[in-house]
């Protein structure tokens, strides 16, 4: 359980939020206002999607259509959307093979964080799955976003700097959940239709 606390802790908002920070503020510095514009809303669109998802599936307490599907995995989300994001960018003006490392990292890291999910018993696999679906369908938008985005050796940096902020601030937690969390219980007791 250790493990895999460990490898759950790179999906928190704790590390997502300011690595998206840290990559909009790069794309702003370089020039690339469209991209970073682009990541902001795709960034956005991921959070508040993931909680109103949370917020109408758990108000109530009744899951959608009878499958396993009550609370949405936000780590799954933010860092699909997150560390796809960063691939992507580290990718641009990287040789073959390096392209290809940044993307099976990328890919390792959202996979490793989405079995965590379900290793520390915190979500179902339907719940697992909507959150890794709606950080793809917010990954897509800032990849189109990005499409003329030119190829720029800069971007390495991006990737030293990502791996500071995460060895500074990994293990950190942000308490979004409970947020949401007292959010269904004030629904749940306010709203009649759930009483």
């Amino acid at each position: 359980m250790l493990f895999w606390n460990y490898v759950t802790d790179f999906g928190d908002t704790a590390i997502t939020l300011p690595l998206s920070v840290l990559m909009i503020c790069f794309l702003f510095f370089l020039g690339e206002r469209r991209a970073g514009i682009g990541l902001a809303l795709a960034l956005a669109a991921c959070g508040i999607a993931i909680a109103l998802v949370k917020l109408v599936l758990q108000s109530c307490g009744h899951p959608l259509l009878s499958i396993d599907l009550v609370n949405p995995s936000g780590h799954a989300a933010l860092s699909t959307m997150v560390f796809g994001s960063l691939g992507f960018l580290l990718s641009h003006g990287s040789t073959a093979e390096r392209r290809w490392i940044f993307t099976t990292s990328s890919l390792t890291i959202i996979l490793a964080i989405a079995v965590s999910r379900l290793a520390l018993a915190f979500h179902s696999p339907a719940e697992v799955l909507a959150g890794v679906a709606l950080g793809l369908v917010a990954l897509i938008i800032f990849c189109y976003a990005a499409r003329s985005l030119p190829a720029r050796r800069e971007f390495l940096w991006l990737g030293l700097f990502a791996l500071v902020v995460i060895g500074l601030i990994h293990g950190s937690r942000w308490p979004i959940e409970e947020v949401i969390q007292s959010l269904v219980h004030l629904i749940r007791h306010s709203v009649p239709a759930c009483s």
